[in-house]
């Protein structure tokens, strides 16, 4: 007959070393605070999920990103042929409630992902903001870290950026 099985928290000698004790304290969670000192919102932001192309016109299509399981569009970005292997992305929008939370970034890895499926070689955009929503820098900074490349200017002096696969 075995004995009866120790609680956790009785000790247990190991070999050549003092008694381990378990101890399971039971705390209350701290409001975590942002740095004004005002409770941080720990509520997690809304899925979404990007949609497959639509077609708009004979080389021209928009993806879409709608709030999860719904049919509401949190954003949307076109894509056309620029020919010669090329994808011209453009209208890239995220609704202002909706906005740094990852829309952007969705909508702009799907975009790379339909051009390479659809066999471009590289893709295209003008930085220009449409809004006060965003600075030029923060647009052209965001791109870069989606692995674009400033390579000139347009006719309207906004950057011209480009990623290459």
């Amino acid at each position: 007959m075995r004995p009866p099985a120790k609680p956790p928290s009785q000790s247990r000698a190991v070999a050549g070393r003092q008694p381990v004790r378990s101890l399971v304290v039971n705390r209350q969670a701290k409001p975590q605070t942002n740095a004004q000192g005002r409770a941080a919102n720990n509520a997690r932001p809304p899925a979404y999920a990007v949609q497959a192309p639509i077609h708009l016109a004979a080389q021209s299509q928009q993806i879409r990103a709608t709030l999860g399981g719904t049919q509401h569009v949190a954003g949307s970005v076109d894509i056309s042929s620029a020919g010669g292997g090329k994808i011209y992305i453009s209208n890239l929008r995220v609704d202002q409630q909706h906005r740094r939370q990852g829309v952007a970034a969705q909508l702009i890895d799907a975009a790379i992902a339909t051009a390479r499926r659809q066999g471009f070689r590289s893709a295209t955009l003008e930085a220009r903001p449409s809004d006060n929503g965003i600075s030029p820098q923060a647009l052209v900074a965001m791109y870069r870290r989606h692995g674009f490349k400033s390579v000139g200017k347009t006719g309207r002096g906004s950057p011209l950026m480009e990623r290459r696969w």
